[in-house]
């Protein structure tokens, strides 16, 4: 059961990279969408 905090303590400082990654997709989406319904 010591494997799991071990386990947390791994991926915590990745979380905040992979949310990060997230927005940024999920902004580079929106803006492609947007130009996209802009100049049809």
């Amino acid at each position: 059961m010591s494997t799991l905090p071990d386990l947390l303590l791994a991926t915590e400082p990745v979380l905040p990279a992979w949310t990060g990654w997230g927005v940024l997709i999920v902004s580079l989406l929106l803006t492609v969408g947007w130009l996209s319904a802009l100049y049809r």
